[in-house]
C-alpha cells in the first residue's frame, strides 16, 4: 500500500496480515526459541523486536484497508449530547467530514468497475452481523443500570470500523460517497465571520434538514447570539430543542415561544405594530393578497385605504393591530369621525377655526331638516347626518390634510362600490383575526387578564433574545404565509434602523453597536415574499446571518412566481449545503459549481502471438500491460447528490471550498433540560403534524415518554416534577426559585 505507487489498489485483500504474521511469527520464535534460528538470547530479542515493529506495520496497513472497505459498505452514524458541540464564537460546526479533493474523486471511479463489487457491497454474513450489532445497540439503549448491558455497549462500540458488529443502519442512499474519506473525518466549520454572506441549506423532505437546523441553532443559543427560529410546519423536537438549550446556556428569561398551533401557551407578536415608516404598515397587511391579472388592481386600492386606516390610527396615538384594521377598514366612519374631530380640536387649539363645533351642529341641523341650500351628494344621502355635516364641513373650510382628505373619499364612496374594492381584504383580515390566533397576532396592550408576553424585534435585539416561532401551515397555510410574510417584512425594517443607528442611538463614542442575529428559516419558500430580496443582500451589514432551508429551487421560484427573483435570491447565498434532492436540476445548482479533475484510468491489455511456423524453436509469445491513461472527470456530479444517505450532504464554503459533511444526532435521551408540560405539547405536536424527521431510529428521544394531554394540559403541568429535574441537572448550582422562573418563562415564552 505504497502512497507513491500511481494508484492506490485499495480495494483488494487485506495480504498484507499474511506478511504481518509470518513477522510475528519469527518474532515469537526469535523471543521464546532463540536457539532454533541459531541465536544468542540477546540477539533473539533485537531480531523479535525488529520482526514485532514490521509486523505491527504491515497489520496497521491491513487494517487500513479493511477499515476502508467497510466504510463504503456501511453508513457511520454517531450521537452527540449538544453540550458537547465544539461551540466557538469563531466558528459554526456543520458536521463530521473531509474535504473533498481529486483522491475522493478518483477513489469513488474506481468503486465503480464490477470486479471489485465484493470490496464495496456489503456479504450477507456481514449484513446479519451489523444487524445483530444494532439489536444490541437498542437493547443497551434502555433503561437500566445492568453492569452486563454496559459491558455489551462498551464490546459493540470498540475497534471503529473494524468491528464487525458496528453499526449497521440503513440510511439509503450509497455509503461510498462519505466512505471514500470517512477515514480522515474531521470537523467541518464554517467561520462566524463568514456568515454573514448566508448559507442555503436544500435537500428534499425527510433527509435532515430540521436535524441540521437543531444542531446550528444549538451554537447560535450557546454563542449567545440573538437566534430567531421560523419554523412553518411547526417540529416538535426542534422546538423542544431551543427551549431545553436556552435553559442550559442560562438564556430561559429571554427565551420566546410563538406558536399559531398553541395560542394559549405562546408570546404574543404584533406583525404591523412596530415600524420605520408608517407605508410598512399597509405592504405588511396586503403583502400576502394574489396580484396577478385583474387582481392587481384590487391589491392596489386595498393597500391605498389600508395606509390611510394606519396613518388615522397612529395619529389617533392608537396601535395598528389586524383587528383594528379590520374593525376600520371595512367600517371606515367611526375612525373618520374620530380623526376629524381630532384635527379640528387640534387646530383650535392654535386659533384656527374657533367656531368649528357651532358650524357643524348648524351644518348638522340643516342637513336633518332637509334645507334646499345644502347640497348633498347622492352617495353619502344614506349617511348618518353628523357624518355628512362633517364632510360638507370638511369642504367649506378647505382645510388641507392628506389623511382627512383620504378619509373623506373613503367614506364618500357608495357602499357597494367601497365593499367590491375592499373585497379581498376583508376576508383576508377575518382570516388573520377569528379566534384564538387573532389575539395572538392583534394583541390586546391594555388587557390585564391577559399575562402572555408580547414582544418585538428591537425588544429581542436589545434582550439579546432567542424566538421559536412555528406558524402552523399545516392548519392553515394562508395565516401561516401572511404571518411569516409580516415578520421578515418586520425584521428588514428592524434591521435598516439598526444600520443607521444601531442598538444605542444614543451611543456616547459614536460607533454603531450591532448584535449578532442569527435567523433560521425552515422551509423558506412558505414564508419568501418581496421582503426577503432585500433580507439577504442588504441585511448582512445589520449584523444579520442568515440560514435559509428549502427542498428545492423550484420551490422558492413557485413562490415568488419568477425564475429571476427566484435566481437573485439565491445568488445572495454565499455558502450552499445540499443533502439529497429528487431535481437533477437543484442538484447541477452545486455540480455545476465543481471543477473538472484529472482522474487515472487503468487499462489492461493482453495478447498472444503465434510464431510455431518460423521454426525458431519458439511457439508463441504473450504480452500482458497495464496502461494508465489520465482523463478529465467532474470532482462529483449530479447523480452523486441524488444518493447522499439520509442525514449527509455536500458543501461549497468560503469561496467553493468543496466538503462532504455528515450530520450527527443530538444525544438527548432523558434531558432534565425539558420542561414535561412541553414534552407534552411536543407528543402532541407528533400526533397531530407528524413532521419529526424519523431518519434513524436515535431521532425519537421523546419515544418513551408518555403521551401528552396537549395544549391544555399544559396548564395544569405538575411545576414540582420540572423543578425537581431541573434541579437534579444543575446538581444544586441553581436554586428552586430559578427553576420555576425557567418553567413558566417555558410557558409564558419569556419575559417581555
Amino acid at each position: 500500500m505504497s502512497s507513491d505507487a500511481v494508484m492506490e489498489g485499495l480495494l483488494r485483500p487485506p495480504v498484507e496480515i499474511w506478511s504481518a504474521a509470518t513477522a510475528f511469527g519469527i518474532g515469537s520464535v526469535a523471543l521464546a526459541a532463540p536457539w532454533a534460528l541459531m541465536m544468542p538470547h540477546s540477539l533473539g530479542a533485537v531480531s523479535a523486536a525488529i520482526a514485532c515493529g514490521f509486523g505491527i506495520k504491515r497489520s496497521r496497513e491491513a487494517f487500513g484497508v479493511y477499515s476502508y472497505q467497510r466504510g463504503l459498505k456501511f453508513t457511520k452514524m454517531t450521537k452527540v449530547a449538544p453540550h458537547l458541540l465544539p461551540v466557538t464564537k469563531e466558528h459554526l460546526y456543520l458536521g463530521e467530514g473531509f474535504e473533498w479533493t481529486q483522491l475522493h474523486t478518483q477513489r469513488k471511479l474506481d468503486t465503480q468497475q464490477k470486479k471489485v463489487e465484493e470490496y464495496v457491497k456489503p456479504s450477507l454474513r456481514e449484513i446479519r452481523l451489523a444487524a445483530a450489532g444494532e439489536n444490541l445497540r437498542k437493547w443497551t439503549d434502555k433503561k437500566s443500570d445492568s453492569l452486563l448491558r454496559a459491558c455489551v455497549r462498551r464490546a459493540i462500540d470498540a475497534g471503529g470500523p473494524a468491528n464487525p458488529l458496528a453499526s449497521g443502519v440503513d440510511l439509503g442512499g450509497s455509503p461510498i460517497l462519505h466512505g471514500v474519506g470517512v477515514q480522515k473525518e474531521v470537523p467541518v466549520k464554517l467561520r462566524q465571520s463568514a456568515r454573514s454572506g448566508h448559507l442555503l441549506v436544500m435537500g428534499t423532505t425527510r433527509v435532515g434538514k430540521t436535524r441540521l437546523l437543531e444542531l446550528l441553532c444549538t451554537q447560535d443559543i450557546h454563542a449567545g447570539h440573538v437566534t430567531i427560529v421560523i419554523d412553518p410546519k411547526g417540529d416538535a423536537e426542534l422546538m423542544l430543542r431551543m427551549q431545553a438549550e436556552a435553559r442550559r446556556a442560562g438564556r430561559e428569561n429571554s427565551f420566546y415561544l410563538f406558536h399559531l398551533g398553541y395560542p394559549e401557551i405562546s408570546a404574543r407578536y404584533n406583525g404591523i405594530g412596530s415600524f420605520a415608516r408608517i407605508t410598512e404598515v399597509a405592504t405588511r397587511a396586503t403583502n400576502a393578497l394574489p396580484s396577478g391579472g385583474n387582481s392587481a388592481a384590487f391589491k392596489e386600492f386595498s393597500w391605498r385605504f389600508t395606509n390611510i386606516v394606519a396613518q388615522a390610527q397612529v395619529a389617533l396615538g392608537r396601535i395598528p393591530t389586524y383587528e383594528t384594521l379590520l374593525r376600520d377598514v371595512t367600517g371606515i366612519e367611526p375612525l373618520f369621525m374620530d380623526y376629524a374631530h381630532m384635527v379640528f380640536r387640534s387646530r383650535a387649539a392654535r386659533g384656527e377655526f374657533t367656531n368649528y363645533q357651532a358650524r357643524l351642529e348648524a351644518i348638522q341641523l340643516l342637513v336633518q331638516t332637509k334645507n334646499p341650500k345644502i347640497s348633498v351628494e347622492k352617495s353619502i344621502s344614506t349617511r348618518s347626518p353628523d357624518l355628512i355635516a362633517m364632510i360638507l364641513w370638511i369642504k367649506e373650510s378647505r382645510i388641507i390634510d392628506n389623511v382627512l382628505h383620504g378619509l373623506v373619499g373613503a367614506v364618500s364612496y357608495d357602499r357597494s362600490f367601497y365593499e367590491k374594492i375592499i373585497a379581498s381584504l376583508g376576508p383576508f383580515l377575518e382570516k388573520l383575526t377569528s379566534g384564538a390566533v387573532g389575539k395572538l397576532i392583534s394583541p390586546d396592550y391594555f388587557d390585564p387578564d391577559d399575562t402572555r408576553p408580547i414582544f418585538d424585534w428591537m425588544t429581542v435585539f436589545r434582550q439579546g433574545g432567542i424566538v421559536y416561532a412555528g406558524l402552523d401551515a399545516l392548519s392553515d397555510s394562508v395565516v401561516s404565509s401572511a404571518v411569516g410574510n409580516s415578520m421578515l417584512s418586520d425584521l428588514v425594517s428592524v434591521g435598516g434602523r439598526l444600520y443607521k443607528t444601531g442598538l444605542d442611538p444614543h451611543n456616547p463614542d459614536g460607533k454603531l453597536k450591532l448584535p449578532n442575529v442569527c435567523c433560521h428559516f425552515d422551509e423558506v419558500n412558505e414564508i419568501a415574499g418581496p421582503e426577503f430580496v432585500p433580507m439577504v443582500n442588504k441585511l448582512g451589514g445589520s449584523g444579520f446571518k442568515i440560514t435559509a432551508y428549502t427542498q428545492s429551487m423550484f420551490d422558492i421560484e413557485a413562490k415568488v412566481g419568477d425564475k429571476a427573483k427566484a435566481g437573485q435570491i439565491m445568488d445572495n447565498f454565499n455558502h450552499l449545503v445540499m443533502l439529497r434532492v429528487r431535481s437533477v436540476a437543484t442538484a447541477n445548482l452545486l455540480a455545476e459549481q465543481v471543477p473538472q479533475v484529472n482522474v487515472v484510468h487503468l487499462t489492461p491489455m493482453s495478447g498472444v502471438t503465434d510464431t510455431a511456423a518460423q521454426g525458431t524453436g519458439v511457439d508463441f509469445t504473450s504480452r500482458n500491460d497495464d496502461i494508465v491513461t489520465s482523463i478529465k472527470a467532474p470532482m462529483f456530479e449530479a447523480s452523486d447528490i441524488l444518493e447522499l444517505p439520509q442525514g449527509q450532504a455536500f458543501a461549497l464554503l468560503e469561496g467553493n471550498r468543496r466538503y462532504k459533511i455528515r450530520i450527527p444526532l443530538a444525544d438527548t435521551k432523558g434531558d432534565p433540560f425539558v420542561p414535561q408540560s412541553l414534552k407534552q405539547v411536543a407528543e402532541d405536536m407528533k400526533r397531530r403534524y407528524r413532521t419529526s424527521e424519523r431518519w434513524a431510529a436515535e431521532t425519537d428521544w421523546l419515544g418513551s415518554q408518555p403521551l401528552g394531554l396537549g395544549a391544555q394540559g399544559l396548564i395544569e403541568t405538575d411545576l414540582a416534577d420540572v423543578e425537581e429535574d431541573s434541579t437534579a441537572a444543575v446538581a444544586g448550582s441553581q436554586g428552586s426559585a430559578l427553576a420555576n422562573s425557567a418553567v413558566m418563562g417555558s410557558i409564558m415564552g419569556g419575559n417581555s
